[in-house]
Formats: structure tokens, C-alpha cells, sequence
């Protein structure tokens, strides 16, 4: 199975996720219950941090881990 990101405009999000989610062969992934607990300024945060990692994997600089470890560890750390 292959996995794309696709970075979609806001006003056309949910137009967007009406179409995939009636194609039998997609699978959507869901945030974490912890992603969705956090508040704006932290979700903010966090997108800020998705896309520095994102960067510095494109660039070859780094290997990436789940988003999902990173958040069990910052949730057992805190």
C-alpha cells in the first residue's frame, strides 16, 4: 500500500474529504486522541513541528518516526 500527504486549501477541505471518503480502496487516517485534546495555539505548534520534521526528512537530513510514537512519548513525558 502506498501513503500520500496532500496539503488541501480549507474551503475546499471538506468538498475534498466527501470525495475520498466515497472511494472503497482509501483509507483515511485519524489524528490521535491526544491531537485532537490539543488546544488552537498547541494544534498550531504541532502542525509547526509535523512540517519542520517533513522538511528535514525531504531534504534527506533525518529518518522520520511515526507522528503517533512521538505523541505517546510526549504524552508520557509530561
Amino acid at each position: 500500500m502506498k501513503q500520500i500527504t496532500v496539503n488541501i486549501p480549507d474551503h475546499q477541505f471538506g468538498f475534498f474529504m466527501n470525495l475520498i471518503e466515497n472511494l472503497n480502496f482509501v483509507q483515511i487516517a485519524e489524528p490521535s486522541k491526544l491531537e485532537k485534546s490539543l488546544s488552537k495555539e498547541q494544534q498550531e505548534i504541532w502542525k509547526n513541528i509535523k512540517n519542520g520534521f517533513y522538511e528535514m526528512e525531504m531534504a534527506g537530513k533525518i529518518k522520520s518516526r511515526p507522528v503517533g510514537d512521538l505523541l505517546k512519548e510526549l504524552s508520557l513525558s509530561a
